[in-house]
């Protein structure tokens, strides 16, 4: 009887929490802080279970960590960019950074819980490759640069000392490789 209590109260308590966010701008900002990674449909779903579970326990523990993954989680209250300033946390975690700098970890899923005004997140990590345009691989295609030539000494534009206007964008073919954070 206790243990059906307790799974009825534990399904109370994730029902009453907010809405999990499909949270595209947490894979988003890892991306940006770190490198992009390819999203996971089965992971994001593992990550809307765990910031769930963290938000019905109002606690941060991996004990339900699933297996062959890697988890960040943290919460926060009262924040202006609550992603932001989680992904700027972890930065600083040296345990938390570790594992998001792993290019081994290169599929992702993250999602966000909402209950009240705090804010529950996970994202967790699973070994694959990392989308073809990153990490240690090359990337080559068109890259827009704008125009910054200065105008030519003796023109119109140089004798008013304004820059010429720029006309269209110019397309270079740029080939980068590594990845050096």
């Amino acid at each position: 009887m206790r243990i059906a209590a307790l799974l009825l109260g534990l399904a109370l308590a994730i029902a009453a929490t907010g809405p999990v966010a499909a949270d595209d701008g947490l894979t988003r900002a890892i991306a940006t802080a770190y490198f992009p990674r390819n999203a996971d449909a089965d992971l994001h779903a593992i990550a809307h279970e765990r910031a769930a579970e963290l938000a019905a326990c109002e606690c941060l523990e991996h004990d339900g960590m699933r297996s062959e993954t890697a988890e960040v989680v943290a919460w926060n209250s009262g924040k202006a960019e609550p992603v932001g300033s989680v992904v700027s946390r972890w930065q600083a975690s040296a345990g938390h950074d570790k594992i998001l700098s792993n290019q081994s970890y290169g599929r992702i899923g993250c999602a966000e819980t909402v209950t009240g005004d705090t804010h529950w997140f996970a994202c967790v990590l699973a070994s694959g490759p990392l989308p073809a345009t990153t990490g240690g691989g090359t990337a080559s295609g068109p890259l827009l640069l704008p125009d910054t030539a200065l105008p030519a000494p003796g023109s119109h534009a140089a004798r008013l000392g304004r820059p010429t206007p720029v006309q269209s964008p110019k397309v270079f073919s740029v080939t980068m490789t590594g990845h050096d954070g």
